[in-house]
């Protein structure tokens, strides 16, 4: 099957949308990665992983599929959080052969923390959604993450 190119109208909307994802994540990071260093001693990457592992994904193939990571800098990020002691390594009970990670309790305490901060200062920029604008974006953004592909 074969794919028309974009119209001019798709160009400009694709082009305005990618440097809209760019600037609002490089923002997000610049102000997130200060603030969770001097609040809380840690870092946006850590909050993820700690948040990814706290929601049931245990194994670091698991992990790298959903964060979109490559698996050896994965293992490096997991390394950092283990001499932290924000988590731990577990041999799998139903194969010795994987690895399952579980948050300690330091590792809980930092998420939560975490969390709190991060979901206060997230929210003050999606206060300025209405609601219905905020849940037309979640879903439009789960919808472009879903790795479905649309005809």
């Amino acid at each position: 099957m074969a794919i028309s190119p974009p119209t001019p109208h798709e160009t400009e909307e694709t082009s305005r949308f990618l440097q809209a994802m760019w600037q609002f994540n490089r923002a997000l990071g610049q102000e997130l990665q200060p603030l969770l260093q001097d609040a809380h001693d840690t870092d946006p990457r850590s909050f993820m992983l700690l948040k990814t592992i706290e929601s049931g994904l245990t194994y670091p193939k698991v992990i790298a599929q959903e964060l979109k990571l490559p698996p050896t800098l994965l293992s490096r990020y997991l390394d950092d959080l283990s001499k932290r002691g924000l988590l731990e390594r577990h041999i799998d009970e139903q194969d010795s052969r994987r690895t399952r990670l579980s948050l300690t309790p330091a590792g809980e305490a930092l998420l939560q923390a975490t969390q709190c901060t991060v979901h206060t200062h997230v929210a003050r920029r999606l206060a300025r959604l209405r609601p219905e604008q905020l849940r037309a974006l979640n879903d439009a953004l789960h919808a472009l993450n879903s790795g479905e592909e649309q005809a």
